[in-house]
């Protein structure tokens, strides 16, 4: 017969005194939390009756926080999976007893992502936002660092004195690569389209910067058209790419740095023309629209936030800055990117 674990047992498996196991289990005296942690540990691994009273009282240490997410297009897939995801991080944190408020927006202008951030920190300890740089915004975070609400800007940076951190990419690196993969794939050298949300993303901004550097200095028999605004909206994206496709013959590649990859797949598609079949394709986030255009040849390359990283890194970083609001300098969270083919997905 199988004998049920003891407090000694307990003890004694994670190299703790049985007063110190009293202690975690009652909960009427302060325990260190990595010793805590260490006698969770324990209890998992050797089936201890009461490691739900010890997941309990670890839980009901953490401070409570309520972390917002003000994120864009609920139309958009990646948002819905990063929205998702950041729920699932901030309830699952052991640092603290996280609720998370995830809002979206279709109104993606200055005025209204200010009111939305205003409004979002009457409930929230701390919020991340994703949103393109605006005096507007600026005056918001300002008002809201004075406030004790916390603003960390999320993909892409923010010039707001007040913004207390960044997670994102190397936005430098990730449109050099795009660079470096258009002119390796393209089989002959031509005209190489781009387009952007707005150019008042920074992420996008630096992106296309380094993109037409590298050509530049490393590719200079491809000339670079024009930058084009999608305003983050598959539609115009559709009809600027039926319209370039179709007045530019010797287009041989298409940079789309900010949102609409799914408009240009569908225009794509539907021309099936010589220029579309041989145009070389680089987009940004991997979602089931883009794998299933990498799939069929639509798009060539995709440049991916690595999802779950992103949302576990934001959720920490949350943590941190309410934990210290007096920090002056902001955190600087870079993440590596993903780089998908038809061959790894």
């Amino acid at each position: 017969m199988n004998v049920r674990p003891t407090i000694a047992d307990l003890a004694l498996a994670a190299n703790v005194s049985v007063s110190t196991v009293d202690r975690v289990l009652s909960g009427r005296h302060a325990v260190r939390k990595a010793t805590a942690q260490q006698v969770l540990a324990a209890a998992e691994r050797i089936g201890f009756y009461a490691t739900g009273t010890i997941r309990h009282r670890l839980k009901q240490d953490r401070p409570a926080r309520t972390f917002g997410f003000l994120l864009q297009q609920p139309r958009r897939t990646f948002y819905q999976i990063l929205g998702k995801a950041l729920k699932e991080a901030t309830e699952a944190s052991e640092a603290v007893q996280g609720r998370a408020i995830v809002e979206y927006r279709d109104d993606l202008s200055p005025e209204e992502v200010s009111e939305n951030l205003l409004r979002l920190s009457r409930d929230a300890d701390a919020i991340a936002v994703v949103t393109a740089d605006h005096p507007k915004v600026t005056g918001a975070i300002d008002r809201l660092r004075s406030d004790g609400v916390p603003v960390v800007a999320v993909i892409s940076e923010l010039t707001a004195p007040a913004v207390a951190g960044y997670v994102g990419l190397d936005n430098w690196k990730v449109g050099g690569t795009a660079a470096w993969m258009i002119s390796r794939l393209c089989k002959t050298p031509g005209k190489v389209g781009v387009y952007v949300g707005n150019h008042r993303y920074l992420c996008q901004d630096v992106c296309e910067i380094r993109f037409r550097a590298y050509f530049r200095e490393n590719a200079p028999e491809f000339e670079l058209l024009e930058s084009r605004t999608t305003f983050e909206d598959p539609r115009f994206a559709y009809e600027m790419t039926l319209d370039l496709i179709q007045r530019t013959p010797d287009l041989v590649g298409l940079y789309v740095a900010g949102g609409g990859i799914s408009g240009v797949m569908r225009a794509l598609a539907e021309d099936g023309g010589e220029v579309a079949k041989r145009l070389v394709v680089v987009g940004r986030e991997l979602t089931p629209e883009t794998r299933s255009g990498l799939v069929d040849g639509t798009v060539d390359v995709i440049l991916s936030h690595p999802q779950k990283m992103l949302a576990e890194t934001t959720v920490n970083t949350l943590i941190e800055v309410t934990a210290n609001k007096n920090r002056t300098d902001p955190l600087q969270r870079i993440l590596p990117f993903d780089i998908y083919t038809n061959e790894n997905v």
